[in-house]
């Protein structure tokens, strides 16, 4: 008898097979909103996920036995997103208000976390660690998730804000195919395996490579034709938001270690929850925002 060899002797089929079709739906999914010029519905996508994340968020804490303010938390990250569609979209000619608007959604669930503390602190064993918790997710995933859409309302140039949602995109979820892959086929040497067991430092260099690939082509193919991005830059955020990619990934990683979970849902086949979907792009996302600011300043 003739013993099949695999391929990808490191990588079930079953898993691949499911995270491929998702990875092409999904795709298939965010190009249909990014062209269609419904800028209302591709906001709202983005706030499912940023929100969909947010909640993953709380019940990883709930796992741990922490009590965590869910509703207000998600109230407060719905309004992340109520102001980046009201400043950049309904009133485009305030969008330099947005900022402030984010601002002051932060403080005003800061102060309102507090009061409920005062208000109700005998039904909290552990009133800072609830505040802290029900803070820090929403900060973590709606406010950091936000910057996807001032990247893709920015005013300005539409085309210009399609190729820089679509680069971001692309450059930071090819990311995590080089990683799983190269990692899967080559992956010897552990990365950081007390947080992150699966990831490998030939992985790491997968995730690198593949990056810097598809930023210099996407640049080379489209960069200077809506005038987003020099060769020069294609280089360095092609080098830089894998960087930042896998810190987002290894940050969620040690959400779920700690909550003692494997992945954040099961709402994506072969992928997870949406935290799983977005870790990485939480942390890209403002990385490249700043960039744009500070090179075009």
């Amino acid at each position: 008898m003739v013993k099949k060899i695999s391929l990808l002797p490191h990588i079930d089929p079953r898993t691949f097979l499911k995270r491929l079709v998702s990875w092409v739906a999904l795709w298939i999914v965010t190009l249909l909103c990014i062209y269609s010029g419904w800028q209302t519905l591709s906001l709202l996508l983005i706030a499912l996920f940023g929100l969909a994340g947010q909640w993953e968020f709380y019940l990883s804490q709930e796992e741990k036995g922490h009590k965590v303010f869910k509703q207000s938390g998600l109230f407060c990250g719905a309004l992340v997103f109520l102001n980046a569609w009201y400043f950049l979209i309904f009133n485009p000619t305030h969008a330099h208000f947005v900022h402030f608007g984010g601002e002051l959604v932060l403080v005003f669930s800061l102060l309102g976390a507090f009061i409920r503390l005062v208000v109700r602190q005998e039904e909290h064993r552990a009133p800072i660690t609830t505040a802290a918790l029900t803070i820090l997710g929403l900060m973590y995933v709606p406010f950091l998730f936000s910057f996807v859409a001032l990247l893709a309302f920015m005013p300005g140039n539409p085309d210009q804000n399609r190729f820089l949602l679509i680069y971001l995109l692309a450059v930071t979820k090819f990311s995590d195919v080089g990683a799983y892959v190269v990692g899967s086929l080559i992956g010897r040497h552990k990365m950081i395996p007390r947080i992150s067991p699966g990831k490998t430092w030939e992985g790491f260099a997968g995730a690198i490579l593949t990056s810097l690939g598809i930023s210099i082509a996407l640049v080379y193919v489209m960069g200077e034709h809506v005038r987003a991005l020099s060769f020069r830059d294609g280089i360095i955020l092609g080098l830089l938001l894998p960087l930042i990619s896998v810190v987002g990934d290894l940050a969620e990683s040690v959400v779920k270690r700690d909550a003692s979970i494997k992945d954040s849902g099961r709402t994506i086949p072969g992928i997870g929850g949406a935290l799983d979907l977005i870790d990485s792009i939480l942390f890209t996302a403002p990385v490249l925002y700043f960039y744009l600011q500070f090179t075009a300043a």
